[in-house]
């Protein structure tokens, strides 16, 4: 080769080289600790950073002029990539540069834009690649660490960090380490629980359900409400209490355990015989994986009204929710629930209730924005043809969580029911048409209080005029949640 040529050609190779093997500024002495970890890796055989560059040069001395201008030319250009940003452009770069000539540096670059982009099991074994060269890589093993976090292996997170923090790191690092440790902390706590008190004043301008009018046309003549069954208003106390243990029987994305109890009290002011209580305990497993969730809760609810014992219902409610990712996810439910009345004379109402519904989610700006839309089927099956009925629904609802530590909820729901006979009075089988709208504004304030409006309308229009009726609530709560 002449003079010149080879002259160039060992300039670039200089230059090359010089780009591939800069410092790492966190590979600084470990303690005694880390050190014993720096023994056992050396004991399985593994070269040295200097000898695997070494090789490096050495193939790049073997390679034309022409090779190592094209080599020059991708790492330039996969570098300007990687430090825009444009990890996923980068990788595959980096990747076809590796497979040419690897150096400990292609080797972080690689795996930092791997991880990047989502390829956490490759970012891992290049990863340990370099620290089973040169354990004093610290800088690298907290890369190693936040890798094995975001595919949820604790315990090793967890082995990685103590041996950087062993190492003495300087403070901002040891800082950053302590509180990745916590989130694991608290990641690998195995009960998780929750409880939400609230009192409340509700003004209902219609607490019978009941229809304007006190005289309705019926079959055979006209028929005359007494007061308590026309549309009567009042103001009620509202009492709620909701908690949850959560128990994770295993390995994370494994079988849990959700335990749910709520008790809800509404005691009006001037008409107690419409109180209504009711009180629930939920129970059943969780089948949760990085993208799915299986629930099949299982409970019972007790039911007063009146202040006296009314109904008591045994209930199922299955459901799957699958997370296509992190923008969407599609929830299926069925629910099966048998109630039965206490009080012999309302016999006709105990029934079997069959639901099902599909339910698009759609999640914005970190989920703090959540808009979902459901459709379902009910049949509800009574032991009298006319209290028996089925018909889809539908549904539409928004969640929003501000910074401010404010929450708000708005529901629009669309219903249809078809019953299988007629109302007494009536000549012809019951339909119903139902609109509802709830919105819930809610501010929490000192860590753990809150303060809640609540608005409820619903709009029911029937073809026998005794069920026609419009209602609207609204509810002001004060509470705390832990």
């Amino acid at each position: 080769m002449p003079a010149t040529p080879l002259l160039f050609c060992r300039s670039v190779l200089l230059v090359l080289i010089t780009l591939l093997v800069p410092p790492f500024a966190l590979a600084q002495p470990l303690s005694p600790k880390a050190s014993e970890a720096q023994a056992e890796i050396r004991s399985a055989g593994e070269v040295n950073s200097k000898e695997v560059n070494q090789e490096a040069i050495e193939k790049l001395l073997r390679m034309s002029k022409e090779e190592i201008e094209a080599l020059d030319q991708m790492l330039a250009e996969a570098l300007v990539l990687y430090y825009d940003r444009e990890f996923a452009r980068a990788l595959p770069i980096f990747r076809e540069i590796a497979g040419k000539v690897e150096t400990m540096d292609i080797m972080f670059w690689l795996g930092t834009s791997a991880m990047k982009t989502g390829e956490t099991r490759l970012a891992i074994r290049k990863f340990k690649k370099m620290l089973a060269i040169d354990p004093k890589l610290h800088r690298v093993r907290l890369e190693l660490a936040t890798a094995y976090f975001t595919m949820g292996r604790n315990d090793e997170a967890r082995r990685e960090l103590e041996l950087v923090k062993a190492a003495a790191p300087p403070a901002g690092v040891r800082k950053n380490i302590a509180r990745l440790l916590a989130v694991i902390k608290e990641r690998s706590r195995k009960v998780f629980w929750n409880l939400r008190l609230s009192e409340g004043m509700l003004w209902d301008d219609n607490i019978t359900a009941g229809p304007d009018d006190k005289e309705l046309a019926v079959e055979g003549g006209t028929l005359t409400l007494d007061e308590k069954s026309l549309e009567l208003e009042d103001e009620a106390w509202v009492t709620n209490v909701a908690g949850n243990v959560l128990w994770d029987m295993g390995e994370k994305n494994g079988l849990m355990w959700n335990t749910t109890g709520s008790f809800y009290n509404q005691s009006y002011l001037d008409y107690s015989d419409f109180n209504y209580m009711a009180t629930d305990f939920t129970t059943g497993p969780w089948l949760a994986g990085r993208r799915d969730i299986l629930k099949i809760p299982v409970g019972h609810t007790m039911l007063e009204y009146g202040r006296k014992r009314l109904s008591r219902v045994f209930h199922v409610d299955p459901n799957y929710e699958h997370h296509f990712n992190q923008y969407f996810s599609l929830k299926g439910l069925y629910s099966y629930s048998s109630m039965k009345y206490h009080a012999s004379k309302n016999s006709d109402l105990d029934n079997r209730n069959h639901r099902v519904e599909l339910t698009p989610n759609f999640y914005l700006l970190s989920r703090k924005h959540i808009f979902s839309a459901t459709a379902g089927h009910e049949n509800h099956n009574a032991d009298a043809d006319r209290f028996t009925y089925d018909g889809p629904y539908y549904a539409l609802s928004y969640f929003a969580r501000f910074q401010t530590g404010t929450e708000f909820f708005l529901r629009y729901q669309w219903t249809r029911r078809d019953y299988d006979g007629k109302p007494l009075l009536y000549s012809e089988d019951r339909k119903d048409k139902r609109q509802s709208y709830t919105a819930v504004l809610s501010q929490g304030f000192f860590k753990y209080f809150f303060a809640s409006l609540a608005f409820s309308y619903t709009d029911n229009d029937s073809n026998c005029d005794l069920y026609t009726f419009d209602r609207t609530t609204y509810t002001v709560s004060v509470g705390c949640r832990f």
